[in-house]
């Protein structure tokens, strides 16, 4: 389905769920709960936050799906929620390690399978602060260019571009000095 279709669809959906229709939102939340859980997975990090993150942005949409203003695709929209359920979460998260001892920004599930260098890049993109870490990943994992990430974030697309620049630079520090720990020594 091409971009505008799916926009129309989701124009009828949206008038539809507005309208009281459930079955048209739950099609909207099958169509996009995907696409939102892999993007706040790669905000957060963490399975459960990502699942936290996503099941409170489709609830969000939902009590404001009527205020929708259609200037922009919903997709997007569904983006910039998700990216400030994000920043809420990782606030509260800040917050309640403050108050214990056990501070740890990089969790990772006791199931997963992940090779070195996987780890290697998610433990740098959690060195990221949140800023740099949602630029990088609405450009580069979820395919954004400056302008849509800059409506998402809510940013100038000149400061897309300079986070993405800070971003590449911490990145690639933190990744020689990951390469540097590894190496045997002689």
């Amino acid at each position: 389905m091409n971009a505008s279709v799916r926009e129309a669809d989701d124009a009828r959906l949206i008038t539809q769920a507005v309208a009281g229709c459930p079955e048209a939102f739950t099609e909207l939340f099958n169509r996009y709960h995907p696409m939102i859980h892999a993007f706040a997975y790669r905000l957060s990090l963490c399975p459960g936050e990502a699942a936290d993150i996503a099941q409170d942005t489709f609830i969000q949409a939902a009590r404001s799906l009527a205020t929708f203003r259609r200037e922009s695709s919903f997709k997007g929209w569904l983006y910039t929620i998700a990216t400030n359920k994000g920043r809420d979460r990782y606030r509260q998260r800040i917050r309640r390690e403050r108050l214990t001892t056990d501070y740890t920004l990089l969790e990772t599930g006791a199931h997963d399978v992940i090779s070195d260098e996987a780890i290697i890049v998610r433990e740098a993109l959690a060195g990221l602060p949140p800023d740099l870490r949602e630029a990088v990943t609405l450009i580069y994992y979820e395919g954004m260019n400056h302008a849509d990430a800059s409506r998402v974030l809510g940013c100038a697309e000149t400061t897309v571009s300079w986070r993405i620049f800070r971003a590449k630079q911490r990145l690639k520090k933190q990744l020689r000095l990951s390469s540097v720990r590894k190496s045997p020594s002689p």
